[in-house]
């Protein structure tokens, strides 16, 4: 089991939204998500049904992610996403993978 922290935020962007949202996650990640302590990996996924948008990251830990919260700018990020969908987050750890024929 990876020790690294997953977050996956699931959006479902209001009408006509969903590339307007995925700008906002991909910059938030680009200028934000990015630098911040414990900041390992992140993707924004768009689903083909023009309503659903998936940010995936991972972390250090859940208390890199409480830290990355906790910044007042953190707020403000969430605001802009608010306007355009609403939203559940789940954390967790990865029990299993696979890539390019390698399995963890």
């Amino acid at each position: 089991m990876s020790t690294a922290v997953t977050l996956i935020n699931v959006f479902t962007a209001k009408t006509g939204k969903q590339q307007d949202l995925a700008r906002v996650l991909a910059e938030g990640t680009r200028s934000f998500f990015s630098k911040q302590p414990g900041s390992l990996s992140s993707s924004v996924i768009v689903g083909g049904d023009g309503s659903k948008v998936v940010n995936i990251s991972q972390w250090r830990s859940a208390e890199d992610i409480a830290a990355f919260r906790g910044d007042p700018r953190f707020s403000e990020y969430i605001k802009s996403i608010v306007e355009l969908a609403a939203g559940e987050s789940m954390m967790g750890h990865t029990t299993y993978s696979h890539m390019g024929g390698i399995e963890d």
